[in-house]
């Protein structure tokens, strides 16, 4: 999904069919809100969407670049 920025803050650009499905099912399953990540090898959360109204909610001190690309779903940790 790309993010925009906004005068009011930050918003969905656009979203992929895949990413639409995901969150209704999500929401169905009474999960409100969804973490985003940025993309590439230092992938870190980044904020959440929610699910039905697709707010977004940063995380404190994250900016994004106009149109940014973003991944739903935690970043995986590995446990070494």
């Amino acid at each position: 999904m790309r993010l925009t920025k906004t005068a009011a803050g930050v918003k969905v650009f656009s979203m992929l069919p895949w990413e639409r499905e995901e969150l209704a099912a999500l929401a169905v399953q009474g999960r409100e809100w969804v973490p985003f990540s940025s993309t590439g090898k230092q992938q870190r959360v980044l904020g959440q969407i929610h699910s039905q109204s697709r707010e977004i909610a940063l995380e404190k001190g994250v900016e994004i670049y106009d149109r940014q690309v973003v991944v739903l779903g935690p970043v995986e940790r590995s446990t070494r």
